[in-house]
């Protein structure tokens, strides 16, 4: 468990350090997307922290981040979906299987809502991979899975993004704030900011120091 921990540090420092130093490259941001298709097989996958850092460090691409990842999700679903198909299983033996005591109740949700329940529950983080399966195994095809998926990482990622963008702008008119709630949201929005501005900035040395590099060899 030690070497474990050591090991999820170790990656956790690599993928740090390849953020800041090509996170602001145009290119970072098919490559993350591209990895992202494993967040319907992967637990936890953190496509959500990836779109985050992206906007903080390419806030002028902000329509292409939401758009690529939410391509990215949509695929990771629909491939999902296709391969719970191809298994021509059992759906209730292979419900059970896979997601034990959770298959009678995303199945529950499946017949009263339909697909439409699928871009609700993308619209949280992570993927939803028991209504996934359990829309695959109930005969809705792998391409609708994916629209509304699509649908839904669409509004989280847009509204991530967007509230991004929309905080810097308030924090002026909240700073004089009466409402405790308004200044509440002030202190963690000023946080919020600051630590933006702090990324940026590691980001800029960062490669300032791989382009020195680049040129002394």
């Amino acid at each position: 468990m030690h070497y474990l921990r050591l090991l999820v540090r170790r990656l956790l420092q690599l993928a740090e350090t390849a953020l800041l130093r090509h996170g602001a490259r145009p290119r970072t941001i098919f490559f993350l997307a591209a990895l992202s298709v494993l967040d319907g097989f992967v637990p936890m996958w953190p496509a959500e922290a990836f779109v985050i850092a992206l906007g903080i460090l390419q806030p002028q691409r902000g329509k292409v981040i939401v758009l690529m990842f939410a391509m990215a999700s949509a695929f990771s679903a629909s491939l999902l979906a296709l391969v719970l198909v191809t298994l021509s299983l059992p759906a209730q033996w292979l419900g059970l299987q896979l997601l034990g005591p959770q298959w009678d109740q995303a199945l529950a949700m499946v017949r009263a809502w339909g697909p439409a329940s699928l871009m609700f529950l993308a619209v949280f983080p992570d993927s939803p991979r028991t209504s996934i399966a359990a829309l695959a195994l109930s005969g809705v095809a792998p391409m609708w899975i994916g629209l509304m998926v699509f649908l839904g990482k669409l509004i989280l990622y847009a509204g991530l993004l967007g509230l991004m963008k929309y905080l810097p702008s308030r924090l002026g008119r909240w700073r004089s704030a009466e409402a405790a709630w308004k200044r509440w949201l002030q202190r963690r929005a000023s946080r919020f900011v600051a630590y933006c501005r702090r990324i940026r900035q590691l980001a800029r040395h960062s490669d300032q120091r791989l382009s020195q590099s680049q040129g002394a060899s």
